[in-house]
C-alpha cells in the first residue's frame, strides 16, 4: 500500500523479544488501561494529599470525557474509511517457548481485527495522554510534554512493530488525536467538564446514526451518561476523602469501568442491551464519590 512504505514488511523478520516488548507497550494505549487509570485517579483523588481537591476529580474527568470522545472519533473513521489491515495483523507470531497455556492470551495482545484508519491506539494516546500532560500539575510543563509525546510515540510504534497497522494508520492517528484535543481545549480550557462531554456525545451520536453497531452504540450511551451525569454532580463532589472512603470509591469505581469497558467483548448482545451497560457503567464511576460519602458520612 502507498502509505505504508514498506514498513510492516521490514518489521516481520524483528527478533521475537522486539515483537514482545513492543505487545505489551502497545497496551497502554488500549482504552481498557486508559478507562482503568483514569477510574483509579478519579476515585482516590481526594485521599492523597496532592490529589484533593475538587478541581483535581474535575480535571480527571475531563480527560475522561476526552477519551470517550477520541474513541467516538475513532469508530466514526473506521467505519467511514473501511480500511483493512495489513496482511497477517490477524495472526500472531508463534513463540516456541511460550507454555501453551498462555498462548490465548497471546494472540489477543498481538492481533487485531477490524477496520484500520485511523489507529485507535494511536488517536486515543495523542488525544487522552495530551490531555493529562495539559491537566496535570505534576512536574515541569516540557517534563510533560516531552513525557507524553515520547509515550504517545512509542505506542504509535508499537502498531506497525506488531504488524497490526501499516505507518499511515498511526500517523493519521496521531494527527486526529490531536487534532479532535485541540479541538475540545479550545472550546473548554479544560475546566468546562460538561462541554467536553457534550462534544463527545455529538461525535459519538453522529457515529451510532451513521452506522449502527455495538460499538457505536455503547460510545454513544456511555459519552450520554457522562454528559447527564456530569451535570448533577459537578460542583458536588466531595474535595477531601477517608482512606477507606478511597478504597471503597475505587471498587464501585472499577464495578463501572467493567460495565462500560466489558461491552467492547460482548459480542452477541443487542444495541440497546450495551448502551444502557456502557450509560449505567460511566454513571458508576462519576457518581462513586459523593455515594461513597453519602453512604460512609
Amino acid at each position: 500500500m502507498s502509505h505504508n512504505f514498506g514498513v510492516v514488511a521490514a518489521l516481520r523478520d524483528a527478533p521475537d523479544v522486539v515483537i514482545v516488548v513492543f505487545t505489551l507497550l502497545t497496551q497502554l494505549g488500549d482504552f481498557w488501561w486508559y478507562l482503568s487509570v483514569l477510574t483509579l485517579a478519579y476515585a482516590f483523588a481526594g485521599v492523597h494529599p496532592r490529589l484533593r481537591g475538587e478541581r483535581v476529580r474535575e480535571r480527571v474527568a475531563f480527560v475522561i470525557a476526552v477519551a470517550l470522545g477520541a474513541l467516538a472519533v475513532t469508530y466514526l473513521l473506521k467505519l467511514a474509511v473501511t480500511h483493512s489491515r495489513p496482511p497477517g495483523a490477524e495472526t500472531a507470531r508463534d513463540l516456541a517457548w511460550l507454555p501453551p497455556s498462555l498462548d490465548p492470551v497471546w494472540r489477543s495482545l498481538a492481533t487485531s481485527d477490524s477496520y484500520s484508519l485511523p489507529s485507535g491506539h494511536a488517536t486515543g494516546s495523542a488525544a487522552i495522554y495530551g490531555a493529562i500532560a495539559l491537566v496535570s500539575r505534576w512536574g515541569s510543563r516540557r517534563l510533560r510534554y516531552g513525557g507524553a509525546a515520547a509515550l504517545v510515540a512509542l505506542i504509535a510504534l508499537s502498531r506497525v512493530v506488531i504488524g497490526v497497522h501499516y505507518l499511515g494508520d498511526v500517523l493519521a492517528g496521531l494527527a486526529v488525536g490531536g487534532g479532535y484535543l485541540a479541538v475540545v481545549w479550545f472550546a473548554t480550557r479544560g475546566r468546562r467538564v460538561k462541554r467536553a462531554f457534550s462534544i463527545a456525545l455529538a461525535v459519538a451520536l453522529v457515529g451510532m446514526f451513521a452506522t449502527l453497531t455495538p460499538e457505536t452504540a455503547a460510545i454513544a450511551g456511555a459519552t450520554l451518561a457522562g454528559r447527564i451525569t456530569w451535570t448533577i454532580v459537578g460542583g458536588r463532589l466531595p474535595a477531601f476523602s477517608t482512606r477507606t472512603e478511597g478504597v471503597v470509591t475505587a471498587v464501585a469505581a472499577l464495578a463501572g469501568a467493567v460495565l462500560a469497558g466489558g461491552t467492547a467483548f460482548v459480542g452477541d448482545a443487542s444495541v440497546v442491551a450495551l448502551f444502557v451497560a456502557a450509560a449505567g457503567g460511566i454513571t458508576l464511576i462519576l457518581t462513586s464519590p459523593l455515594a461513597t460519602e453519602r453512604l460512609l458520612g
